[in-house]
This record gives C-alpha cells, structure tokens and sequence, in this order.
C-alpha cells in the first residue's frame, strides 16, 4: 500500500486538490444546486419516481435526454436531499473526469505532461461552475473523457470487453448530450481510415460498437415510440434550440452586439404556436397577441412544427443565417462569461475578465501547439479530441450555443497545453497505451 502511494504519490495529490476544490466550490454555493432546475431535469426525475412516468406535467415527454434525469432520481428514490446528491454526483464525476485526463495523456506522453493536464482540468472556471447547476455538463464531460480513453484503449487493444464498454459509453454520452451521437459517427468513420488498424478489421471493429450503442439507446427509442407515437432517437427538443437561434428576435440581435439575447421574449413567440399553421406567421410580433388558438399540437407536432419555422426564417434570411452562424461559433468559444444582469457587481465584473485572461491564455497555448507541434494532433487520443471539437462546433455552428456547451471539450484543450508547455519525446508511439 505504502509503494502504492509513493509510485502515484502526484496523481493523488491532483486528485486530492480536485477533491477538495469541488468540495469548497459546492459548499460555498450550495443553494444554487436546489434553487433552480433551469432546463427541467429535476422535475421530469420527480415525476419518474412518484408517478413512474417520464414526463413534464401529465403528458410523456422526450424534451430532455434521459441519462440525467434518472442520475438524479436515483437520489430521490433513496430519500437523499436533492442538493447533497447532485453536489455529490457532480463532485465525484469531477474527479473522475480529472482521472481520465491523466489516464488519455499517459498513452501518448510522459506522467508530468499527464499530471499537468489532470492538474489544468482540475480548475477549470467552467467545469467547477457547472458543478453547482442541476444541468448535464458535468455528466457530459466525464462520459467524453471516458469514451476517448475507451475508444484508445478499444484501438490499442480490441476484444469483446473494449468494444461493449465503447459502445455503451457513447450510446449513454448521446443519451446526456445527443451530440455524442454526432462525435460518435465521426470518431468511428475517422478511425476507419487512420494508419493504426488495417481499415477492414477496423470496419467490423466499429460495426460491433454501433450494434452496441444501438442497443443502449433501444430501451428509449422503443419507450418513445409507445409514449409519444415515434421512434425519437434523441429528444424533441431540436426544434425548439434551432429556433432559438434562428428566428426574428436573434436576427435582430445580430445588429446590437452590446445587447443581451434572453429566451423569455422568444418563449412567449412560442407559446403562439398554436395560432397559426403557417410557419411563415410573426408569432413575436405584436399582432400576434391576444389571437385566439386555432390548432392543438402534441410533442412531436411541436417540435417539428419549430422546424419549419426555423427552416422558414433561414431561407427568407441567407445572410443572417450565416452571420449567425458566426455569432453561434464564437458564442461557443467565447473566453468571456456572459453578462449577468445590466446592473453587474465589481467582483462579478473582475471574475469575469479573470475567466476571460484564463481561456485567453489557454487559447493562446494551444494555438501555439498546433503551430510549433501539429504533427501530435495526430496521436488517436489527440486525433479523437479534435472529432468532437468538430463535432461540437458544427452541430453548436446551426443550433444554439453557449459556452458551458463547449465543457465536454476542455480536457482535450488541456491535453494540449500540457503537450505544449512541457517538453516530451518525439519517440513515443501514439498507439502505445501505456496505462
């Protein structure tokens, strides 16, 4: 135990440090874990438990993926305070999510660069705020963190074992963050053609992993099409995330940049939808009020219905669609946290610029890896990194976006800082995994 302890003596203490830094962050604002359930996680578990339903109000819904929801009735089901539970889980996933960056860069670098990646992810302004919200990122990063390692591992050393863990692991990951699906594909379709395994062993490789992710998503695709009359992969809530950055209102806001986007105005314009059946209507205009409701949609109708008028407002607007396209990307990967309120507090202003000097420095590091050091984006751990970079960015390119979306992601970025502040060999085979 003692030899145990002396060998990995640095990793406990990034661990410890992750530990006890969650620990402080979720003491310190514990209430925040209990006050809001801002996209409805919470109540959709609380429905699941007393009613044994999956649904918002009394009608099954498939608005939300389900993977959180029943992370969090669990804690219901065991009688456990809603705070302490969440603030536990996300505390526990937070460490494991720093395990596994240390564990993604021992298979292509040196246990300093390892440690450095763990120790960088381990602070990250994000990942530690998202720690005290009732929202998916923190369940969402450590399932990505966890599917690059596996899908390295899976690569360096298929069996049966490796490739059932990937599949699951990135069916569950699309059922917290349906973009996961989107990762999934690329990941799968990239590594079929790198220069590790021959492609047509690599392609049974990955026909195997996608008969097991589509055995993971099963039991919900088949629970939506006998609650909801349709086989939903995901969740109905496409519709309503691509309206929401491409309607009138957010195209308006293109033109004012110093102004604040809010979802209130717009939900009201969504409430209307039943009002007209023509995607075409100004259902946040001011003719729109006080109209009497002429339709009657259920889930699906409504979901699809918020794609056509999103469809409709792109095609009547090419160009702003495609500033907005801009607008959503660097939204994204925006290194400074959005404004709070207008009347924003000195601290609140100094954390914010602080958070901004943070990513800035983190940006400017990596950039300057991929310049001086491109050839290691190459390394499958790095190589799977970049994917869901891409993956991210493209589906947060049309849909709406926000900076907490881009958390599953940061590991990789730290990686890479960790490659380039420290000096490591150029001998180290990327399909060794050295763990």
């Amino acid at each position: 135990m003692k030899t145990l302890v002396k060998q990995h003596k640095w990793l406990l203490l990034v661990l410890l440090t992750a530990l006890l830094v969650r620990i402080a962050v979720v003491g310190f604002q514990f209430e925040s874990l209990s006050a809001t359930d801002p996209d409805s996680y919470r109540a959709i578990a609380v429905n699941l438990v007393e009613d044994g339903t999956y649904s918002l109000g009394a009608d099954p819904t498939a608005f939300r993926p389900p993977v959180y929801p029943l992370i969090l009735s669990l804690g219901i089901y065991l009688g456990i305070p809603h705070g302490i539970w969440v603030g536990g889980i996300h505390i526990l996933f937070g460490v494991l999510t720093v395990l596994l960056t240390y564990r993604v860069a021992l298979t292509i670098s040196s246990e300093p660069v390892a440690l450095l990646a763990a120790a960088l992810v381990c602070i990250d302004p994000i990942l530690l705020h998202q720690s005290i919200l009732t929202m998916t990122e923190t369940t969402a990063t450590v399932l990505g963190i966890l599917a690059i390692w596996l899908l390295v591992r899976m690569v360096n050393n298929t069996n049966k074992l490796s490739i059932v863990l990937t599949g699951v692991t990135l069916g569950v990951a699309g059922l917290c963050r349906p973009t996961f699906f989107v990762f999934a594909a690329l990941a799968l379709l990239v590594l079929m053609f790198s220069k590790t395994v021959p492609w047509k062993e690599q392609l049974r490789t990955n026909l195997l992993v996608g008969c097991c992710l589509l055995v993971t998503i099963a039991p919900w695709v088949i629970r939506n099409q006998i609650s909801l009359g349709r086989p939903v992969l995901a969740t109905t809530h496409g519709g309503y995330t691509l309206l929401l950055g491409n309607n009138p209102l957010f195209y308006e806001y293109l033109d004012q940049p110093l102004s604040t986007y809010g979802a209130q105005h717009f939900d009201r314009g969504v409430r209307r939808f039943n009002i007209s059946e023509n995607p075409s209507y100004d259902f946040w205009g001011p003719r729109a009020i006080g109209q009497p409701k002429v339709i009657s949609r259920n889930e699906i109708e409504r979901d699809r219905f918020a794609y056509e008028v999103a469809k409709y407002h792109i095609s009547q607007q090419p160009k702003l669609f495609a500033r907005s396209i801009l607008r959503r990307v660097g939204k994204l990967w925006s290194p400074l946290p959005n404004v709070g309120s207008s009347n924003e507090s000195t601290s609140r202003f100094i954390l914010r610029l602080a958070v901004g000097g943070w990513y800035l420095t983190l940006f400017a590091v990596v950039f300057w890896f991929s310049v001086r050091q491109s050839n290691k984006w190459l390394a499958t751990p790095m190589l799977l990194g970049i994917v869901m970079i891409l993956a991210f960015t493209l589906v947060h390119a049309v849909y709406w976006s926000d900076m907490r979306m881009r958390a599953p992601l940061m590991p990789t970025l730290y990686l890479a800082a960790a490659l380039a502040l420290i000096p490591t060999p150029t001998t180290k085979s990327p399909a060794v995994d050295h763990t």
